[in-house]
């Protein structure tokens, strides 16, 4: 049995030794010196049995504890394929991987646990400014002309709302279908001298297209309830998997407004497309505004047919993962929007309409 210390380790100086938090796995555990010294002589891996560590049995106890914690892993072992795959597959280091480790399966206060943090947060203190006014000597523009008027683009924006209670009533097949192919219809290609890209009807970085949309279905006309697959070559839906067992609350982190949702459009990124072509981390920061750009489209196309779509990064990643059959660690859902028509709350409780 060999034995070696995780790669996928970050350590901060801390007045009791170091606190060592391993990004794959999201365990944090304060070390002492002794431990990171341990690490250390794990770096190129150890036999178990006939490891002869400075410490003798004292650090062989060490030992267990550092893999129990995974901060060493045992070679063959589940963790440890999981972090070879990882590394073999991520091209953009060890700061962008961190961070996007940290993001995944978060814990999210509720609504009525935000709102009461917020209201101790006002009686603490001034909050920071939320707009930048300038002074009487700024230029004013022209109010909105008659363009965008006209092509009634200013209109649909301004009537634009996230309204997080659901009429009970199904969408219809058109309005999905418009949602989908707004955000999300591929429109053309290109030859380039890596052959032919795909041009999406929204901006993507190097027409690389990380995105693949999936729809949680619980009440759309003439669509079964289940999970699908919708491709913007061919402009259509792919059952993946039937039923409305779905857990829509808890793939939304928790929020509970998503369980009267008739439909839940997944964004899952596919980050092997822009690793591909670009090595560095910003391409990870490009990837993230895509999802922004598809999903403006997507809100506008549904206030056109006077829908609210409600935009929310809050995943429970694993939950999506499961639900939609993901295995692929580059396979990472980003962003979901729900649709539905605006409904009216239940008597006595807030309407949540931003």
């Amino acid at each position: 049995m060999r034995i070696h210390a995780s790669r996928t380790l970050l350590a901060t100086p801390h007045p009791e030794g170091w606190l060592v938090y391993n990004f794959l796995t999201k365990s944090a555990v304060l070390c002492s010196p002794e431990a990171v010294a341990c690490l250390q002589r794990l770096g190129d891996g150890a036999v178990g049995d006939d490891l002869a560590l400075p410490g003798g049995e004292a650090e062989r106890l060490l030992v267990d504890s550092l893999v129990e914690n995974d901060l060493a892993l045992i070679e063959g072992s589940e963790a440890s394929a999981r972090e070879d795959e990882f590394l073999r597959k991520w091209k953009w280091g060890m700061a962008a991987a961190a961070l996007h480790c940290a993001t995944l399966n978060c814990d999210f206060m509720s609504l009525d646990e935000q709102a009461e943090a917020q209201a101790t947060l006002r009686k603490a203190g001034s909050q920071p400014d939320l707009l930048r006014r300038h002074a009487a000597a700024a230029t004013a523009l022209p109010r909105p002309g008659s363009t965008l008027e006209s092509a009634d683009l200013l209109p649909t924006m301004l009537r634009r709302r996230t309204n997080r209670v659901a009429a009970p009533v199904p969408l219809s097949l058109q309005q999905l279908s418009d949602c989908l192919y707004a955000g999300l219809a591929i429109t053309g290609s290109v030859e380039t001298p890596s052959g032919p890209l795909p041009l999406a009807i929204t901006p993507s970085g190097g027409a690389r297209n990380p995105y693949e949309a999936y729809v949680y279905v619980a009440a759309v006309a003439d669509l079964a309830p289940g999970f699908y697959h919708y491709s913007g070559y061919d402009h259509s839906l792919e059952l993946i998997r039937g039923g409305a067992e779905a857990e829509p609350e808890r793939m939304l982190a928790g929020q509970d407004w998503a369980a009267a949702m008739p439909a839940i459009i997944l964004l899952v990124a596919h980050l092997e497309r822009p690793m591909w072509k670009y090595q560095d981390a910003n391409a990870y920061r490009v990837m993230l505004i895509e999802a922004g750009h598809i999903g403006q489209n997507i809100m506008l196309a549904a206030t056109a047919h006077g829908l609210s779509a409600c935009p929310t990064a809050a995943l429970h990643h694993d939950t999506v993962c499961r639900n939609l059959g993901l295995t692929d660690v580059l396979h990472v859902p980003v962003y979901a929007l729900t649709l539905s028509l605006p409904g009216a709350a239940p008597e006595g409780e807030m309407r949540v309409v931003l």
